[in-house]
């Protein structure tokens, strides 16, 4: 070290490279050693005294100690207060000429050493141990790497003496490497200083023969013991020779130099103590991680009413005993589709907050799990429905059809009567008013209207078709796709916002749309209401669910909507044969039937404006339980720490709340259950209450690839060392500051190398780095993961 650099001198002087920035420096820090470039800021004090500032938290004491000097190093001595400044200025590794781009002809003189990649292209050229210039063009170079990445030295001869099965000698520099391969006839390799090695170097040494030559100094010991360290874990075989006679900080030219001969120097090498690892404990066969779903409550059939339960049972059963979850919700989402814009309900005693009954639901399972069949079994009363009301329209068309007839019979009466009276006024015969009296009479007459279909279902989700069909069914339809996935994926492609706002909206099912067709004008439909209900395989949800919020406008709660989404455990597959429970089914249709065709005034009580949808209000029983239900309910979502997408869905669950009691209390009342209608009652608030509970338990195993469990963390961890992201030795420190998804802190890295420990994976070590310094946790690789 020179002891006339000043403070801020001796600093630059330890370091590598560094860059200068408005007064400072800047360099990585020999403390943590990461990989940005800037991470430690050097800068010199009023008082002459270099400052030392490390990004990642670094301690003073640790980063002096890295560069292998003292407290008092950093401290200005005889006068030499302001110095550093000019003398960081005069060193040669800083002329000021990092953007200038030099010719091969115009570098400052000296040996250069060529650095190139494996297929040979030279990277970047080395003057000194601590002067690089990169390659920007051909035969221009600039003065620093910058962001250039390290390779080693004699990249492509190293590659080809491994695969030959040659000896590879490791060095400290390129000075000594081309000595070793003109004095010796060896292939020679460095990675170009001691503070230059990186533990990915290590790939080329795979399976090789390798014998390090350290410099005969401390710093050379120390990075001979880091290399040989690193390599142990893949190469054939590791040596670190140690020359006799080597005076203190010789090296190996120095060596041949003094006399010293080849013979002498193999017969070294054959006496130099192969370095391998410490003794490790034995590993244990690792246990696969398993990632488990969250527990969901399996449904009671008591949750759902009397009038649908019988059939909703029977109906599982016949699908090989398939879970009852799937028929239960898919018959409450039907329900709310016929009950639709018909009724709503005002959740609050006095606000006039008004929620309408149409839910969005969908089936989770696997393709055998009977999703498909059992929504089939589920759609047929409104198939039904359908059959009737195109009956009912085929007989309305050909009553309008005579209805056409006799209005164009009316029409040419008149016409033929306003000419026979215009004949008269012209032979005053008639009067004026006798012409305008027929005239009127003429322009009185209106074509009949044609019949509207009613129509309960639809599986075509255009927004135009959608909006036409609205505008004859304004109590609104149900969308029923066999595959969601497919149609929540299509809303989210560039082009289909309006169709994406559209079913925001008709979610809420109390709101207007104008629909702009190509050609023919725009449609403007009052009421949007629409129920959406299908299956949903879980790898495609989950994949969705992880995806659909990365994106701002995915972000706006439209999976979210989905609310009575099942997932339920898969049951022991057990094939049946039954017959159809008639009864059962019969009762189950007559309420879909009455729901189709609910008498408004009777279950609200009167309609007190036509203007307004008629709604129903909680009874006092019904109202205590639900704002009891959701104070507890939404401070609990509030404070548990659930993801954005999870909490947004949860909070919507106050709707869904009126919505369920309101559909329970539709249904009660057109199966004739007494005192049902006029207000929700306690019976139906609490179903509803218990549906919630239950609905919650699978929103959390839907939304569960969201959420930062230790076993996700630990299987996106092993999923990384897999891909040889990890590499064994590596800092706990450098893994989880490169940012990976679930593994982005030091708590997160944690937990998955808690579990990932316990499965026997890997192992955890602290390394006390040579030269003292901070020490290190390192993760240390099952032996089959080394490779």
């Amino acid at each position: 070290m020179n002891d006339e650099l000043s403070p801020v001198g001796k600093i630059l002087d330890r370091l590598e490279e560094y860059s200068e920035r408005r007064g400072e420096w800047r360099a990585r820090c020999p403390a943590h050693n990461g990989n940005s470039s800037d991470s430690l800021s050097v800068k010199e004090g009023d008082d002459g005294r270099a400052l030392l500032i490390c990004r990642a938290g670094c301690d003073l004491r640790q980063i002096v100690g890295a560069l292998g000097l003292g407290m008092v190093d950093l401290f200005a001595h005889n006068g030499r207060a302001s110095a550093s400044l000019a003398a960081a200025k005069k060193a040669p590794k800083k002329s000021g000429d990092e953007e200038k781009t030099f010719t091969t002809d115009d570098l400052p003189d000296g040996t250069y050493y060529e650095f190139a990649s494996p297929s040979g292209e030279v990277l970047y050229i080395q003057r000194h141990k601590r002067e690089y210039y990169r390659k920007v063009a051909e035969d221009r170079w600039r003065l620093g790497l910058e962001e250039n990445p390290r390779v080693l030295y004699n990249l492509p001869e190293l590659i080809d003496g491994v695969r030959a099965g040659r000896t590879v000698y490791h060095l400290e520099g390129p000075k000594d490497c081309e000595t070793a391969r003109e004095a010796l006839g060896v292939v020679a390799t460095t990675s170009g200083g001691v503070k230059t090695w990186r533990p990915e170097f290590k790939s080329f040494y795979v399976g090789a023969d390798v014998v390090i030559i350290p410099d005969n100094d401390k710093e050379g010991q120390g990075y001979a013991e880091m290399v040989a360290r690193d390599l142990a874990t893949v190469a054939k075989r590791v040596r670190v020779l140690t020359l006799p006679d080597l005076p203190e900080k010789g090296d190996l030219t120095d060596w041949l130099e003094a006399g010293h001969t080849r013979d002498e120097f193999f017969a070294a090498v054959e006496t130099a103590a192969a370095h391998g690892p410490e003794e490790e404990e034995p590993w244990p066969e690792p246990v696969p991680v398993e990632v488990k779903l969250p527990d969901v409550e399996p449904l009671d059939e008591r949750m759902v009413p009397d009038s649908l339960r019988g059939w909703v049972v029977d109906t599982s059963r016949r699908m090989d005993n398939a879970p009852p979850d799937f028929a239960a919700a898919a018959a409450i989402v039907v329900a709310g589709a016929l009950v639709g814009r018909k009724i709503g309900i005002r959740p609050k005693r006095r606000d006039d907050w008004s929620v309408v009954p149409n839910v969005w639901g969908g089936l989770v399972g696997l393709p055998a799990s009977m999703k498909t069949p059992t929504l089939n079994q589920i759609l047929k009363p409104v198939q039904r429905l359908a059959a009737e009301a195109r009956e009912e329209h085929e007989e309305a068309l050909k009553k309008h059809d005579l209805d056409l007839l006799v209005a164009e019979a009316r029409r040419k009466a008149a016409k033929d009567n306003l000419q026979t009276v215009a004949k008269k006024v012209s032979k005053s015969e008639a009067s004026e008013g006798d012409l305008e009296e027929a005239r009127a009479e003429l322009e009185a007459l209106e074509e009949p209207s044609p019949p509207a279909a009613r129509r309960y279902t639809t599986n075509d989700t255009s927004v135009e078709k959608m909006a036409e069909l609205l505008m004859t069914n304004p109590t609104g339809l149900l969308l029923y796709r066999d595959e969601l996935t497919g149609w929540l994926k299509s809303l989210d492609k560039a082009g289909h916002e309006a169709a994406r706002a559209f079913y925001l909206e008709a979610w809420n099912g109390d709101g207007s749309h104008e629909v702009d067709r190509i050609g023919r004008g725009s449609l403007f439909v009052p009421a949007v209401c629409v129920s959406v209900l299908g299956g949903i395989q879980p790898g495609p949800l989950g994949v969705y669910v992880e995806g659909a919020f990365d994106e701002a406008e995915s972000a706006d709660g439209l999976l979210q909507r989905l609310q009575v989404l099942v997932y339920p455990d898969r049951g022991d597959f057990d094939p049946t044969d039954l017959a159809p429970d008639l009864d059962a089914r019969s009762r189950a249709y007559d309420a879909f039937k009455g729901l189709a065709e609910i008498d408004v005034g009777k279950f609200v009580g009167g309609v007190k404006d036509e203007e307004e949808m008629p709604c129903v209000h909680f009874d006092d029983d019904a109202q205590a339980i639900f704002d009891g239900w959701r104070d507890s309910f939404e401070r609990e979502v509030i404070s548990s720490g659930y993801p954005a997408a999870l909490e947004s869905h949860f909070m919507k669950y106050r709707s869904l709340f009126a919505s369920l009691a309101l559909i329970f209390e539709a249904v009660d009342f057109v199966d004739g259950v007494d005192g049902a209608g006029i207000t929700i009652g306690k019976q139906n608030a609490m179903r509803a209450y218990v549906w919630l509970e239950y609905l919650k338990t699978h929103a959390i195993r839907i939304y569960s690839p969201m959420l930062d469990t230790p076993a996700r963390r630990a299987a996106a961890l092993l999923e990384h060392i897999y891909k040889g992201d990890v590499a064994d030795g590596d800092k706990t420190r450098d893994i989880w500051r490169r940012g990976w998804s679930r593994l982005a802190s030091a708590d997160d890295l944690a937990d998955a190398l808690d579990v990932l420990e316990e499965l026997g994976w890997v192992r955890r070590e602290v390394v006390k780095p040579d030269g003292g310094g901070r020490p290190s946790e390192v993760v240390r690789l099952h032996p089959e993961l080394r490779d």
